[in-house]
């Protein structure tokens, strides 16, 4: 096949990012011809796939978006980049930042589109504007926010011939908002088993009891982190003073955060590491405590399981259909559930081990060719 992907990104910034480059990469070495439109300003060396340069100057969260921008500049260069394109039988983009872009490429090539939904924006901002503290204009930006996500969640139901979404319940939404036939959607969750999860870290981790804690992810209100902070506080009111919570994660511009830690006298107890390869971490730690106020698949769970990490996290988003066992789930926001559980496993060495037994327990499901899944549903 010939594929065609769009990463116009002028840095890899999260997961996703790197899991889209990944796929595009085991796509072409599985002996696809893979070329990529990707920014000129990104400093990545294809292994496998063709990259295909293209400038796009923009500041991310500023005017004018960098897909309108890329869409400009695609008008711009048509005849070289429709030369550099000619055959393509599937354009496949991750990101509805890319939509427009992929639109008018599908409409010069004839190719079929794949999108893949990787995230419920929707559902993830309604959760948002429901934990207070918008003012009125960023309620009214919210508000926009949405209607723009479902306009174009329409646009992609009408336009794409093959849709994958992470989990049951987002795919759910998805067609209750656009009306789209299931028969053109497809859940591939992420995988354990792509390169990064590499053989040395597998079942690594060998607690017996738990001392460090760990959290993955930025400091901020979507991923539930100030739940992080309360959770241990609670553990201190409940003399667990010599538990660590270790934070594996982006702290510039997280000042707050920071203040708020030293204003409970939470200090000793954090351990802030930045941005870093999680797998050391989770062989050493004993417990990953994941408090999301949405995800729809999160690979630092994966990750934390493939080195027999136990976790425990929100029954949000795609985490019941992750971790499947409502003993590894907790309500989200309910701090007292976690510390209780926390607390259980602190000091009940059995129910420790049942949690690391149900998640030693997911892995073989969750490994699988995640390369291979995408591929089928193009063939």
């Amino acid at each position: 096949m010939t594929i065609l992907g769009i990463f116009i990104n002028n840095e890899i910034r999260t997961g996703a990012n790197r899991r889209y480059l990944e796929l595009m990469e085991g796509l072409a070495e599985r002996g696809n011809t893979v070329r990529v439109l990707m920014n000129t300003h990104l400093d990545y060396k294809p292994v496998h796939f063709e990259r295909i340069a293209i400038p796009v100057d923009y500041t991310r969260k500023k005017f004018p978006p960098a897909s309108l921008l890329l869409f400009f500049k695609l008008r711009a260069m048509k005849r070289e980049i429709l030369k550099k394109v000619a055959g393509t039988e599937w354009i496949h983009i991750h990101s509805d930042m890319n939509l427009l872009a992929a639109l008018y490429l599908k409409k010069r090539t004839k190719a079929k589109l794949f999108y893949a939904v990787r995230c419920n924006d929707i559902t993830r901002a309604r959760i948002l504007m429901k934990q207070g503290g918008y003012s009125v204009p960023e309620k009214i930006a919210s508000l926009v926010y949405i209607q723009k996500k479902k306009s174009r969640e329409k646009k992609i139901a009408r336009h794409a011939e093959r849709i994958t979404i992470q989990n049951e319940q987002d795919r759910n939404l998805f067609l209750s908002r656009t009306g789209c036939s299931i028969s053109k959607t497809v859940i591939i969750p992420g995988n354990i088993g792509s390169k990064r999860f590499a053989p040395e870290w597998k079942n690594k981790n060998n607690s017996q009891t738990v001392k460090k804690l760990v959290y993955v992810g930025p400091l901020s209100t979507s991923k539930g982190f100030r739940y992080v902070v309360e959770l241990m506080e609670t553990l201190k009111k409940m003399g667990r003073t010599g538990i660590s919570m270790y934070v594996l994660g982006r702290t510039n511009n997280k000042s707050e955060v920071f203040r708020e830690i030293k204003k409970r006298n939470l200090d000793s107890m954090f351990i802030f590491t930045g941005y870093v390869n999680p797998f050391p971490y989770f062989a050493d730690c004993d417990l990953m405590v994941y408090p999301t106020l949405y995800d729809a698949w999160p690979d630092a769970v994966l990750e934390a399981m493939y080195t027999g990490c136990p976790a425990i996290a929100s029954a949000v988003g795609g985490l019941p259909d992750l971790l499947k066992y409502p003993e590894l789930l907790f309500e989200s926001g309910n701090v007292t559930q976690m510390a209780d559980m926390v607390e259980r496993a602190i000091t009940d060495p059995e129910y420790y081990q049942q949690l690391r037994n149900l998640c030693a327990s997911r892995v073989p499901e969750l490994t699988f060719d995640w390369v291979e899944r995408f591929e089928a549903e193009m063939q």
